[in-house]
């Protein structure tokens, strides 16, 4: 496959993800980085903002697709899940936020809203977190360590969007839960069309997998690839074999960004299609249970491959 033409590059030369489980949930919980190094993006599939070393502990707050939303170093961003492993280490120092609410936000003795206010925290007062516990990041101000909520909470190049409302003290705490609205992703060296197909497909990351979806309310793996065509360069069939078939061959050595991708146990019997992104990934909708995702076009993927097709010639 053609290494020019890269939607995205992950500095990665050490081990991979080890088999220590990670919760398959948007609940924020701590992991380690198992990469020698790992970029830290402003986006999933964006601009680098950090470089993570091995080991690093970080917080992530959303891993619903392939890029997970993390916080480290005092920054927040996106990196890929594939080099994160769970960890049971609690006190980690995340670097200096700073508190974002209306007015102030209470700083408790425990994460819950139960528990009882050791003061209340106005907006811009600097904080520093040390870890998370039950969804919420634990924090030391002024000499004691407490517990705020995450949606007050403001790190490096974030935005934080509150609800408030009133609890002790006047001050707030929130019971909802933030996800990103944003799945923007970077390319180089594609063409405006092949472009176009690539970052319409990146803003379903993180979309549920539905037998017969073909509405970004839930996807089969061909309903994906077939919306994103029609919504941008042009209709294409419905079902993965009807795709292949209608499809300008392509070998694997030869793929381009925007082109199709097919799976199955021969030509004449595919049943999966995903979308090549560059750099050996491809972003599909794979089955129950999963998400739109990126995935390395490897392993059994790789094995099962049998062909690109062009839908987009330039």
């Amino acid at each position: 496959m053609k290494s020019t033409k890269k939607l995205f590059r992950i500095a990665v030369t050490g081990a991979l993800a080890l088999s220590m489980f990670l919760p398959n949930s948007l609940a924020m919980y701590q992991a380690k980085v198992k990469a020698d190094a790992l970029y830290l993006r402003q986006s999933p599939g964006g601009e680098v903002i950090a470089t993570l070393s091995q080991d690093t502990v970080v917080a992530v707050l959303n891993n619903s697709s392939s890029w997970y939303k993390v916080v480290a170093n005092g920054k927040e961003g996106y990196v890929s899940g594939e080099y994160l492993v769970g960890t049971t280490v609690t006190d980690f120092s995340l670097g200096t936020a700073k508190i974002v609410c209306d007015t102030t936000v209470n700083f408790r003795s425990q994460p819950s809203t139960s528990s009882s206010v050791l003061a209340s925290l106005k907006n811009g007062t600097a904080v520093n977190v040390t870890g998370v516990e039950s969804n919420w990041y634990k924090v030391t101000y002024n000499g004691k360590t407490g517990y705020v909520h995450p949606d007050y909470i403001s790190f490096s190049g974030t935005q934080s969007t509150t609800t408030a409302d009133s609890s002790a003290s006047n001050s707030t705490d929130s019971t909802e839960t933030i996800v990103p609205s944003t799945n923007a992703v970077s390319y180089t060296g594609t063409s405006e069309k092949r472009a176009e197909v690539l970052e319409y497909a990146a803003q379903f990351l993180g979309t549920p997998y539905v037998y017969g979806g073909s509405t970004p309310s839930g996807f089969d793996c061909s309903g994906f690839t077939s919306y994103v065509f029609a919504n941008t360069v042009g209709t294409i069939p419905r079902v993965a074999q009807s795709q292949f078939d209608a499809t300008t061959r392509v070998a694997l050595e030869d793929l381009e960004p925007g082109d199709l991708v097919f799976f199955g146990s021969s030509p004449s019997s595919i049943s999966h299609v995903g979308i090549y992104v560059g750099d050996d990934t491809f972003i599909h909708s794979p089955h129950t249970g999963e998400v739109v995702k990126y995935e390395p076009l490897s392993g059994s993927y790789l094995s099962r491959f049998q062909g690109g097709g062009r839908v987009i010639f330039d």
